[in-house]
């Protein structure tokens, strides 16, 4: 399991392990706000601040990877990555990658140098120097939570309507799948590779359509877990009007990846 601090307002903090997955609060909350914090025990300053703020969660995970499995799965308003200085713009940075609309706080002591500055300009990332005065670093927090509250940073020569993007070598089909029907996503994944552009279409956490040129249905999402290079993107809302695929995605996935599974065991052994 991830190691997930889950940090409604007013809460003690402690870190446990916790399944990746949101207990809603019985009282509404506004904004969501993920924080990657290697050490949140003892590098906590930012997120006493954060517990100050009314109207948001906040959730903190300890690990790249964690995070981009928790934004896979769920919907968060903004990301503060927290640490020293080229690490967390390059952990930033990554996480723009794979979610260009995103709102993305570099949290980093000083100095940030010439390129520091430019990369974080360039990738659209808030830059704020971890080791400014209580009352500067209040203020520039309290700042980005309000922007989000109003609907974010603007984000120019980013698409809005990609909500994910990434690489297969870094994720395959299957794990991008799981997470986003876990997540009770709707709309289209778009693969590209060598072989050729698929689609993928998800209504509520369900896969509703898939089609790989004359493929269709689950022998298109087959074909597509086969892909080990490539790219893909995810455009929430935009929902098939056909539907070729009926059952269950967990099912869909087993048996797939069962499939594929014996054609590898069948290549790596060569002919009789």
């Amino acid at each position: 399991m991830a190691e997930i601090e889950q940090r409604p307002h007013g809460c003690n903090r402690g870190v446990g392990k916790l399944p990746a997955i949101f207990f809603p609060n019985t009282t509404a909350v506004e904004t969501r706000l993920l924080i990657l914090n290697p050490d949140p025990v003892f590098e906590d300053r930012a997120l006493s601040i954060f517990d100050e703020i009314d109207g948001i969660e906040t959730r903190v995970v300890r690990r790249l990877s964690e995070a981009v499995s928790v934004l896979l799965a769920e919907n968060f308003d903004g990301f503060v990555v927290e640490g020293e200085g080229a690490l967390a713009l390059e952990q930033s940075t990554n996480a723009r990658q794979h979610f260009p609309s995103l709102n993305i706080m570099c949290l980093a002591p000083r100095p940030h140098d010439a390129d520091f500055i430019a990369t974080a300009q360039q990738q659209k990332i808030v830059r704020v120097a971890s080791n400014c005065s209580d009352s500067s670093l209040r203020r520039q927090l309290h700042a980005f939570v309000r922007s989000l509250a109003q609907g974010g940073i603007p984000a120019e020569g980013i698409d809005p309507c990609h909500s994910l993007i990434g690489n297969l070598n870094q994720f395959s089909a299957a794990e991008i799948l799981q997470m986003s029907c876990l997540g009770q996503r709707s709309g289209r994944f778009t693969f590209k590779s060598g072989r050729g552009n698929s689609e993928i279409y998800l209504a509520h956490g369900s896969v509703r359509h898939a089609v790989f040129g004359s493929l269709e249905g689950e022998s298109a999402v087959a074909e597509i877990f086969r892909w080990r290079q490539g790219r893909f993107y995810f455009e929430e809302g935009i929902i098939s009007q056909v539907q070729t695929v009926d059952r269950p995605w967990a099912h869909l996935l087993i048996d797939n990846l069962q499939k594929l599974d014996e054609t590898l065991e069948l290549s790596a052994a060569g002919p009789a």
